[in-house]
């Protein structure tokens, strides 16, 4: 009987010691949980009054699904649209991808913007063979973001600025 029981607990120790537990086979750490986590506070209307006195900046963003923001950027002057870009913010090939569509034209060409490693509340991307910008940031600040274009256009450093609030 008690070479039974010795033969049990062996038997017991070894088959414990070569298995591995369901949370310890999926826990690869995700590259871009933080980056994704951050994105995803950008769903919502946000407007910027404060950049322009003769403009008013809209940009609304929603999931399409758990690797897809569809975005939408607006310039308005009065009740007249004066410039319309379609956005896209995906987790693809391994990477966080931000697009523009520079008038909202079905028939256009996005452009491209590959996310880089930034810290903190910020997410950045870059372009650096894109005219301009060729680098576009959202910084979260407080209730609302800090979002910029910059980079070089004809020779010369050029920046945008825009400070969104929740509309």
């Amino acid at each position: 009987m008690k070479l039974h029981h010795t033969l049990f607990a062996a038997t017991l120790l070894f088959a414990s010691c070569g298995t591995t537990s369901p949370e310890q086979i999926n826990s690869t750490p995700d590259p871009l949980a933080r980056e994704w986590d951050l994105a995803e506070k950008l769903i919502g209307d946000w407007v910027d009054s404060t950049s322009s006195d003769t403009f008013l900046v809209h940009e609304s963003w929603k999931a399409i699904n758990d690797s897809t923001l569809d975005g939408r950027g607006q310039v308005m002057a009065g009740k007249d649209t004066v410039f319309i870009e379609l956005l896209k913010l995906e987790r693809r090939g391994g990477g966080l991808i931000y697009s523009a569509l520079p008038g909202g034209q079905a028939t256009g060409t996005w452009t491209s913007f590959q996310g880089t490693i930034s810290s903190g509340d910020t997410l950045l991307f870059e372009n650096p063979a894109h005219d301009f910008p060729q680098r576009i940031r959202y910084q979260l600040e407080g209730p609302g973001w800090h979002a910029s274009a910059s980079g070089t256009e004809n020779g010369n450093h050029r920046e945008s600025h825009f400070w969104y609030v929740r509309r």
